[in-house]
């Protein structure tokens, strides 16, 4: 409700500021504009409203970028690059997501902020996942945690993908470091709806998640199975 609200009202106030320029079309663009048509797009993503908010994104990135006849423009906020790119994403157009985030990272790395940088990477190849080039993918997979190994996304993302490909050793290693090495822990992985749906996994990327994390109970079963089938008090070592 309060995201329908805000929507409402931001409503307005980008059709006060369109208004604006349209009787006065020599006016110089001033930041509130794009800022307002970001936070519209951030309060229709908490409405699930995935190309509303592409749109107003878009809206605001061509305002930043240097417009006809200029040679600089205000500045494209990387951070809203990789907000379109999440709402993308969630569109299921994969593709346009990877350049947003690209964009991003590149960006971010001109700023020094190479953990902002490493982040936006971390989603590009999220979304190269879920374009089905799994394998260049797993590729920037690799590359982004060889770089900056505290990034827990990625060592859960390979512990799934290698789980996947039955390399249990490293899938395991994987696993580990996020959960041990790792300020931030494993934890929130565990949670299937914070992974899908706060997280934003593509869908082949999370089933394969959660197949690896059902491993141990999937053990557990088998096991009461046996212990259930055989003679009392043959298996009582193990209860």
């Amino acid at each position: 409700e309060k995201a329908a609200l805000a929507v409402e009202d931001l409503d307005v106030v980008v059709g006060i500021m369109e208004d604006d320029f349209k009787s006065n079309p020599g006016k110089a663009l001033y930041s509130e504009y794009p800022d307002a048509l970001v936070r519209r797009g951030l309060a229709k993503e908490e409405l699930k409203e995935w190309q509303g908010a592409v749109d107003d994104y878009s809206r605001a990135i061509a305002m930043w970028r240097p417009r006809e006849g200029e040679e600089v423009g205000m500045g494209v906020n990387p951070l809203v690059l990789n907000f379109r790119g999440n709402a993308l994403s969630q569109l299921r157009q994969f593709e346009p997501a990877v350049l947003d985030y690209e964009e991003a990272a590149a960006m971010f790395r001109t700023d020094g902020l190479l953990r902002e940088a490493s982040i936006s990477l971390s989603n590009a190849a999220l979304a190269l996942y879920g374009s089905d080039r799994e394998d260049e993918a797993v590729i920037l997979m690799q590359d982004i945690v060889r770089k900056d190994p505290g990034i827990t996304d990625m060592h859960v993302a390979l512990a799934a993908v290698n789980w996947g490909a039955g390399k249990v050793g490293k899938a395991e290693s994987e696993w580990q470091f996020a959960c041990e090495r790792i300020n931030t822990g494993c934890q929130a992985y565990k949670d299937a709806d914070w992974v899908a749906n706060i997280r934003r996994w593509p869908p082949t990327l999370a089933a394969k998640l959660q197949n690896f994390l059902s491993r141990s109970s999937g053990a557990d079963a088998l096991l009461a199975e046996v212990v259930e089938a055989s003679t009392p008090g043959a298996w009582s070592f193990l209860r």
